[in-house]
């Protein structure tokens, strides 16, 4: 039996004889003439296991009596290596008289032989120790995968708050041979479980963003469902510096969190207490910028953008501050590339609790881009990369270009990680003087795609069923990257419930031909059943979509290299659909006084209908997060013109703007300035042409229910048709229709907000039909909304303030999904 710290002993001393072994087999290789022969090959196991040694020799290219080759050698020692059967190999290579002697010096590893033997564990069964160590029977191992084994057991008590458990493995062996048992040995010490994670010292930082920052999440959080808080050593080392960077960030930034104590509480708990000294909360007081030679210091500091005097120094705001001075300084006229700026605070000698800043400079030199390299794309393809990138080879290095790049792969949400940098070339420099450098831009690609199933819920569509697969870095043209890394976006979706069946794919290649184009095509199976009938759409579209470009007159001044801003898309969309319209009620209705079956008269009409539909359309959308926005907008205007057998035109606007009203008024990071406002704009009108001018019922227009007006039935606002026997009213549509929504939000905890709203709005019976008086409704209310990740819910309770005598209250609504 071999203890793991006699192991550890042994691996030390085995260590210095195999950097001897080598070194003597360098020095022998270097001086032996290329034709020697190799008289003999040896193999010495330094195991001790026994056993046969033939077979590694028979696994080698290097024999007796051939020429020796040290490149064959050293290609003989990692086919070993790769067979992970040793632990550790070398070869050693030494001249005689007659030739060259070839030694190979080998450390097997240990073949694992169920059961192990587990002393000492109560808490845990043996079988439960052994399925956390990861030791399958048969397994080969080395003493560092035994120490991993042990290891897992450990923090597998450790997350069962055992914070002082102790695990030893050791291997046994079985006879001769390299035959082991594993004898674990546990110390679970006292169990403590972890109630609380507190701060002794802390008085000027909320707890709950403390506890956020080393994952102690509240029970109400869904994030926190599916991790675990930190109770290993490792992880609460991790949590000190957590801790610290939210003081600094705060402007505390002398502050100290020693390691964390384990405090015993009431019924055998325990607390995790971070010892804090705060320090000093500094403010910003003078700041200087030194170092600079080729900008005037004003122009630095005004196009830097500066914190402004008696701000809170946070350590990131200030890092921020002296990457955008490294970005000013790299830019422009007399860009210098590879310029680094520090943030050194300096207390102020009147006043300690504000400190002065000086960002020192170190200047770069100008750089010309030899080549623009990629690195770590595995299955990413370059030019989806590439095309991201403002700088060619033969540009200046500027870094504002550089970074905006930057940040377009990061927006591109393929990798988890996106950083450049420059790398000497030895071309020396161009006529101007500039350096000639490869620009290198490094990605660490991540996941891309999901699978998604659940169930989904709101007060029009009942309970339904949805499964969704999605992938933002599609490739069609890739079954063996599992389509992968081409840059499209690629979604296949279904969802059924006893409302609403849907089956939807598409596919969007953001630069059709290579060009700014973007290409989307979609097919889909729409099924939608009301009281009265049913409507099935099936159909498919493709649309293209290229930016709109204007001349900026500001960039035009600042002679900037791209005087062209982005405003929008310009869009054709081409479609088409066959719609059935079924399961129509038989009964008797009443409209504009005429009594006949009028549903069954529109599915006479209109019951299957193939339309093409031609969309030309411009759309904008600069909202700062399209799930949660607090700035922006998102606005579209279209025109569709339909032919087949129904032919209509419709024309529509549709804009959203969301704003914090309290942001430039008040100063800070205050609570006011999370308050977001939304103003919303809906109009549209359609209008049959051609043969028949009717427009059919499942084209035509209505309002009412959570995504339009809340605190009314779904459709209700709508002109609608009676039923002559019991009364009921049906929404029949219109052709006109007009929307409005205010909703103003205030946050309570994360995750949580309170939203007050109130919508209005009125369908007119005709094209263009601004009287409103008969269909008018407006309502307020309050609700919840709960932004959890990919689940979001809205709650609304409202009520009426006005509203059409046959349409229905619906005083609570919910939906799931976001911005309606």
């Amino acid at each position: 039996m071999m203890p793991l710290c006699e192991t550890d002993a042994f691996l030390v001393k085995y260590q210095l004889m195999k950097t001897h072994i080598v070194a003597l087999s360098t020095f022998a290789v270097c001086s032996m003439s290329w034709a020697a022969q190799v008289v003999d090959v040896k193999v010495q196991a330094l195991d001790g296991f026994g056993g046969d040694t033939g077979s590694v020799v028979s696994r080698c290219q290097t024999k007796a009596g051939q020429e020796y080759d040290p490149v064959a050698l050293s290609r003989d020692v990692n086919t070993l290596k790769d067979s992970n059967e040793f632990e550790d190999i070398s070869a050693d290579a030494k001249e005689t008289g007659d030739g060259v002697e070839v030694t190979f010096y080998v450390r097997r590893k240990m073949r694992y032989r169920a059961p192990a033997i587990v002393e000492g564990a109560d808490f845990f069964s043996a079988s439960k120790v052994m399925k956390d160590a990861e030791l399958k029977d048969g397994y080969l191992f080395g003493e560092s995968d035994l120490a991993e084994a042990a290891a897992k057991v450990r923090k597998a008590y450790q997350k069962k708050h055992f914070p002082d458990a102790k695990v030893t493995a050791t291997a046994e062996p079985l006879g001769s041979g390299n035959d082991c048992t594993v004898r674990f040995v546990v110390d679970e010490g006292t169990r403590k479980k972890i109630s609380s994670y507190e701060f002794d010292g802390n008085e000027s930082v909320d707890e709950a963003e403390l506890r956020e920052a080393i994952g102690d999440l509240p029970w109400w959080n869904p994030l926190g469902w599916f991790s675990d808080s930190p109770t290993t050593d490792e992880q609460l080392k991790q949590c000190v510096a957590k801790v610290e960077d939210v003081y600094r960030n705060h402007g505390f930034l002398d502050v100290r969190v020693a390691d964390p104590i384990l405090e015993p509480r009431d019924g055998g708990k325990a607390a995790v207490v971070f010892p804090v000294t705060e320090g000093t909360c500094y403010k910003i007081g003078e700041m200087k910028i030194v170092g600079l030679t080729r900008y005037p210091e004003g122009v630095v500091r005004e196009k830097s953008q500066l914190p402004e005097a008696g701000a809170v120094a946070g350590l990131k705001t200030l890092t921020d501050a002296a990457r955008r001075i490294e970005v000013v300084v790299g830019s422009g006229d007399s860009g210098l590339a590879d310029t680094h700026v520090v943030a050194k605070p300096i207390p102020s000698a009147a006043d300690p609790s504000v400190a002065d800043i000086v960002f020192e400079v170190a200047e770069g030199v100008p750089v010309v881009i030899n080549d623009v390299k990629i690195r770590g794309n595995d299955y990413t393809k370059d030019k989806v990369i590439r095309r991201e990138i403002a700088l060619a080879p033969g540009d200046r290095m500027l870094e504002d270009r550089a970074e905006r790049s930057q940040k377009r792969l990061q927006n591109l949400d393929y990798f988890s990680r996106v950083r450049y940098y420059l790398e000497l070339t030895g071309k020396g420099k161009d006529a101007n003087g500039a350096e000639w450098r490869d620009l290198v831009y490094e990605v660490e690609e991540k996941n891309t795609g999901s699978f998604m199933v659940g169930i989904g819920a709101s007060s029009v569509d009942s309970v339904y069923v949805s499964a969704e697969v999605q992938q933002s870095n599609f490739d069609l043209f890739a079954p063996e990257k599992l389509f992968r890394g081409g840059g499209q976006k690629g979604r296949l979706y279904v969802a059924a419930g006893p409302r609403i069946q849907s089956y939807e794919a598409s596919v969007t290649e953001p630069y059709f031909l290579d060009r700014l184009l973007e290409l989307t095509v979609e097919a889909y199976r729409r099924n939608r059943w009301y009281d009265e009938y049913d409507i099935i759409r099936s159909g498919g579209a493709a649309t293209l979509a290229y930016p709109v470009k204007f001349w900026n007159p500001k960039r035009l001044w600042r002679n900037d290299v791209d005087p062209l801003v982005t405003f929008g898309r310009f869009g054709v969309r081409l479609g088409g659909e066959f719609i059935q319209f079924d399961d129509v009620e038989n009964k008797y209705y009443t409209y504009k006084g005429v009594t006949k079956r009028w549903l069954k008269e529109e599915e006479h009409k209109y019951g299957d209908a193939a339309e093409g539909v031609v969309r030309i359309f411009w759309s904008h959308d600069d909202r700062d997060n399209f799930r949660m926005p607090t700035e922006g907008s998102r606005t579209q205007i279209f025109l569709d013109i339909a032919g087949g057998d129904n032919e209509y035109y419709r024309l529509g606007f549709n804009h959203r703007h969301f704003f914090s009203p309290w942001r430039g008024i008040v100063s800070g990071d205050s609570w006011m300035k999370q308050h977001v406002f939304m103003v919303g704009a809906r109009a549209e009108t359609i209008d049959g042409f051609g043969s028949n001018n009717d427009v059919p019922i499942y084209n035509r227009m209505f309002l009412g229910g959570p995504k339009s007006i809340r605190g009314i039935e779904y459709r209700y606002v709508s002109p609608y048709i009676k039923e002559t026997h019991g009364g009921d009213y049906i929404p029949w549509g219109g052709q006109t229709l007009f929307c409005m929504n205010f909703e103003y939000t205030v946050p309570v905890v994360k995750m949580v907000r309170l939203a007050v709203f109130s919508d209005l709005g009125c369908v007119g019976e005709d094209d263009f039909d601004l009287d409103f008086s008969d269909n008018f409704a407006w309502t307020v209310g309050v609700g919840v909304r709960l932004d959890i990740p990919m689940f979001p819910i809205r709650l609304d309770f409202a009520t009426p303030i006005e509203k059409p005598d046959h349409c229905e209250e619906e005083v609570f609504s919910f939906t799931v999904g976001y911005d309606f």
